[in-house]
């Protein structure tokens, strides 16, 4: 009897099991915020171990029977439980109080609620970087973002952009933020072609050539991040001295059928600002004895007689040369999917012509980027992007061969249109000039860039308390350039024997990471904990072939055969990286979030007593209206602190002495080098290696509250921070008698400290039909050099010129221009010598920091039913611009302002004996020796500047498509960018840089390139 009720039982319980089993069906769903999707969010059938996480758009698939009770979570909102009772379920995860705000992609690619982060990080979305209209996804960011500076290099295709975050951290190191891709790093430098015979900074003349994130297409970024402090970039270790900027690109999208996204736009690009110039007076002089205004056309000066007094015919050079530039740019995607895959393939093209005659940019871009969900446990993806980027460039600055420098000088009597001879000689007002049109003509300057870049991962999770995931990406290109010098030209200091060169530049990076994340089942309702763990592997290869002929034998055949004269040199750098690091997220009550993280690195670019170094980094979260109990008005309310280090690393190579050939130079001429006369040499490069190199180190404090008012319709962001950069690398001289000229050692600090504010306001409710919403950021950095070791008390960051250098000073900003200043008395008004002149102060003084006292920006969008208008202005306050263009046409009397000089001039300021100067000079002495740089102080050229630009304004119009069923959406839109710009300076467009991103130096204009504004008209269709 006890057999037969056994066995009734187990019949029972086998066929209560099977019903159950039976009832277990696959259920799907999407995980989401507020905002959007929440990627990583976590599901669990509850009291069992079976979990799975969401993927980047927010899906989950998992298996449970209706009588089951599914539990959402994740780090920083709260938790829902919810029956199985449907296959499809769909959840909104909120905080206890407040809708929640969205998800951020911080470093390694970790993506967290805003909510949790106890630091400051800055989004920008697609839209705005789509409004700029910029080609180069740098230039883009401009007055975007509280605390992040760009400075533009000029408006020619392809002219690189540079981006300073929080103030520049490091004195002879890149000021270079790392930029990351969809969680890997990428290349962004800007590389001068350079001889290695060169003896002078080739930054200062020559070809500005692109910052390499041209080559990402603005089409594919998604959103972008800005980690600014060292706590958000600690992860990164040695590559987040700068801080971080992370673009994460689009992806595919699950849906029926196939999705097309199709946009084309047209640009026009005009000049936006010149220096104004005198259109009266001839090329000549004054005769030595009458002093009479005499007409010569020898020179390259404009105080020559009247041209009406002559007759003669008067030319707007600058207005003949230039043109209207053109940019048409296409974009097409296809994307798709469904719960099991998604991807997406994009193609865009740009061909830009350039307001600089010749000169123009052709990008291509194919990416492809799909992710596959194998099964619950186990899921890959990846990405692969490909770019052919052309760009004709225009010659620069301190150069003879410069396009700016000859065209701005140029005499108005002189048609520079005529530009060559019969026999195709450069002619020109000056000989020692070349003709701007022979340049662009003649001298053509070329690069031709092929790029590879990508990553892929696989991703195992077994459960919510472990996900591994292993990624590797790769960044491959090569750079092919070419720099022609026609016979005749006077580049390079050639005297007109002709040259071409080349240069050959491959670039490649290896990224690996493995990485373990999760929650630790703890089983606390009020306590969570996050973490992450790995190891990461770099490796970096860099080859730098230039070979140059001089002296061609044939005009216009640029072959290194047809050359007399013949050189080459290379440089090459191998860097390995290895890192290990973790993190760990604590959630208390959902009311406090604390993070820590570590990051052990080991370089090869570190000294064998340095060996390896240490980033830590803490932040916490507290969320103050979770805890009490605020106004009504008070929707959200959170403070945060965060302290990180992170690092720059030392250079290749100077760990060890090495040789190089020597040379000499006066400061004026190329000097002697070897190969001399047939014979070669090599010596010791003069700097003494050094093994105890460790990384230059920035530590952050940060403090922040943010806040949401009146149904979050207002929002007020504020951060302060305080950054000290500590082990800064310099080369410190030694004793000739050591038989080494310098050191490269950890040798100095300085501290940058700022305020930060966001704020933004929904002024009207969203049920209005008129929506109108201010943006505003607002951001203030002051800087100091606080200590030099080894007795110094300046440091030459980067050679400028002999009139005017760029310095690091104990106790003084860090960038600040260094030059000659006028004698003052006790109350500052200048000491007037006997012949009407300032006096020149005997010794050299601080002219002003390049850096602005703070910037700003305001952005305002109005939409009304399917119209919407949005326009940024952007604010600078303060930071000197060494305007030396300007003071060369004061001296050359091509200035408009010399054009008033038929009267004699009064400078203010007091004599030798203090009484009120009186003494006349000539028109001629005042602009050339007080105004100009005919032997005038420095500190007449620098200009403390200040502006507001309408960066862009844009105008769209959505189309009503519901009648067509093939199509999705349409929208028309016109922008422009820099349209509008009030200003103090008196030159080209103040954002601008002679010397380019690759440069240490800002704020120096001479014959710069000029700005540019823009007209766009955009159409895009969506199928």
């Amino acid at each position: 009897m006890k057999r037969k009720i056994k066995g009734l039982l187990v019949l029972v319980f086998v066929l209560t099991t099977h019903l159950f089993f039976a009832q277990e069906r696959t259920i799907s769903g999407i995980v989401a915020d507020a905002v959007g999707p929440i990627p990583g969010a976590n599901v669990v059938v509850k009291g069992t171990s079976n979990g799975v996480q969401t993927d980047f758009d927010g899906k989950y698939f998992i298996k449970a029977s209706p009588s089951q009770i599914l539990v959402f979570s994740y780090i920083g909102m709260k938790t829902q439980e919810l029956p199985a009772s449907s296959t499809s379920i769909n959840v909104k995860l909120k905080d206890d109080s407040v809708e929640l705000e969205g998800v951020v992609v911080t470093a390694l690619g970790i993506k967290r609620s805003e909510k949790t982060l106890g630091y400051a990080v800055s989004k920008i979305n697609s839209d705005e970087i789509s409004r700029s209209g910029e080609q180069n996804v740098m230039q883009a960011l401009a007055g975007k973002a509280a605390g992040v500076q760009v400075v533009g290099s000029g408006g020619t295709p392809g002219a690189s952009s540079k981006i300073i975050i929080r103030g520049v951290n490091t004195i002879t190191g890149s000021s270079d933020p790392l930029i990351v891709v969809d969680g890997v790093p990428i290349d962004n430098s800007t590389s001068q072609t350079s001889a290695g015979d060169n003896p002078f900074n080739a930054n200062l003349s020559g070809i500005n050539n692109s910052n390499r994130a041209l080559d990402i297409n603005p089409d594919d970024i998604e959103s972008v991040s800005v980690l600014k402090g060292p706590a958000a970039a600690a992860l990164y270790g040695e590559r987040a001295g700068n801080g971080v900027i992370i673009y994460t690109t689009k992806k595919g999208k699950a849906g029926k059928g196939l999705g097309i996204d199709y946009s084309t736009s047209l640009a026009i690009d005009k000049v936006s600002q010149l220096p104004a110039r005198q259109n009266k007076y001839v090329q000549g002089g004054l005769n030595p004895k009458t002093g009479i205004p005499e007409y010569n056309g020898g020179t390259p000066q404009s105080w020559g007689p009247s041209a009406e007094s002559l007759g003669m015919p008067m030319y707007n050079n600058t207005s003949n040369f230039f043109k209207e530039g053109l940019t048409f740019t296409n974009n097409i995607s296809f994307y798709g999917g469904d719960e099991k895959a998604v991807y997406r393939a994009s193609y865009g093209n740009v061909t830009q012509t350039g307001m600089i005659p010749e000169t123009g940019l052709k990008r291509n871009t194919l990416r492809v980027v799909g992710d596959l969900k194998i099964n619950n446990k186990w899921k890959t993806g990846g990405s692969l992007q490909y770019t052919h980027t052309t760009n004709t460039l225009a010659q620069n600055g301190s150069n003879s061969s410069g396009v700016m420098l000859s065209l701005l000088r140029s005499p108005g009597n002189y048609d520079l249109r005529n530009y060559k001879d019969a026999e195709g000689n450069n002619m020109n007002y000056y000989s020692s000039y070349d003709n701007p049109y022979f340049t662009v003509n003649e001298n053509p300057a070329t690069s031709d860039v092929n790029r590879v870049f990508g990553n892929m991962y696989l991703t195992y999770s077994p459960d919510t308390w472990l996900s591994l995931t292993a990624k590797g990406g790769i960044d491959a290109y090569s750079d092919y350039r070419k720099q022609v010098y026609a016979i005749s030209s006077n580049g390079d200091n050639l005297r007109g024997i002709g040259e071409v060169a080349f240069n050959n530049i491959n670039n490649k990076q290896f990224y690996g990471d493995f990485i373990a994340t999760g929650l630790l089942p703890l089983k606390s309702e009020w306590f969570k904990i996050n973490y992450t763990a790995g190891l990461n592997l770099r490796s970096s290869q860099n080859t730098d072939v230039f070979s140059r002929g001089k002296e061609l034998a044939v005009r216009g055949v640029y072959n290194l055969s047809n050359a007399t004269q013949l050189y080459a040199s290379n440089v090459e750098s191998d860097i390995m990286s290895r890192a290990l690091f973790g993190q760990l997220e604590f959630d208390i009550k959902n009311q406090v979030f604390v993070t820590g993280s570590l990051r052990k690195e080991w370089s090869s670019t570190y000294g064998t007593d340095a060996n390896s170094a240490l980033f830590p980094s803490a932040s916490a979260s507290w969320v103050l209206s979770s805890s009490f109990d605020l106004p009504e008005w008070t929707t959200f309310a959170k403070l945060t602190y965060g302290y990180g280090e992170v690092g720059i690393a030392p250079r290749a190579y100077r760990t060890i002495s090495t040789y190089s050939q020597p040379f000499m130079t006066d400061g004026f001429t190329d000097g002697l080098s070897f190969p001399y006369n047939g014979v070669n040499g090599m010596g010791l490069s003069g700097s003494l290696g050094n093994q105890q190199l460790k990384p230059e180190r920035v530590l952050g404090h940060e403090v922040g509250l943010n806040t949401k008012f009146f149904e979050n319709r207002l929002t007020f962001d504020l951060n302060l921070y305080y950054k000290t950069s500590k082990d800064l690398l310099i080369d410190v001289p030694l004793p000739q008698s050591s038989g080494f000229a310098v050191v490269y050692q950890n040798a100095a600090e300085l501290v940058n400290k700022g305020v930060e504010v966001e704020l933004g306001y929904d002024v009207f409710k969203k049920a209005k039909p008129l929506q109108w919403n201010i943006n505003l950021n607002w951001a203030k950095n002051e800087n100091k050099v606080t200590d030099i070791y080894g007795g110094l008390d300046e440091i030459s960051i980067e050679t400028a010129f002999g009139s005017i250098g760029y310095y690091a000073v104990k106790g003084q900003p860090l960038g600040s221009f260094y030059g000659t200043k006028w004698e003052r008395d006790e109350n500052g008004q200048k000491i007037i010598g006997s012949n009407g002149l300032p006096i020149i102060a005997d010794e050299t003084g601080n002219l002003g920091n390049s850096a602005p006292k703070w910037t700003g920006g305001i952005r305002n969008t109005f939409t009304y039913k399917r119209v919407t208008l949005s326009g940024l202005l952007d604010f600078r306050h303060g930071g000197v611009v060494y305007n030396g263009t300007l003071a060369r046409l004061h001296n050359f009397g091509v200035s408009e302002a010399s054009a008033d000089r038929e009267h004699n001039y009064i400078i203010d300021g007091v004599k030798e004996d203090g009484t009120p100067n009186n003494i006349a000079i000539s028109a001629k002495d005042y602009y050339q020796k007080y105004l100009g740089d005919g032997g005038g102080a420095s500190e007449e050229a620098v200009t403390d500047v200040n502006w507001i630009r309408l960066r862009d304004v844009t105008l769209s119009y959505d189309f009503n498509v519901k009648k067509f069923t093939a199509i999705n959406s349409a929208q028309l839109s016109f922008t422009g960018r820099n349209l509008w710009l009030n200003t103090n300076y008196k030159g080209v467009d103040p954002e601008t840089s002679l010397t380019g991103a690759g440069s240490r130096i800002n704020g120096l204009d001479y014959f710069n390139n000029p700005g540019s504004k823009s007209f766009i008209m955009t159409l895009k269709v969506g199928f």
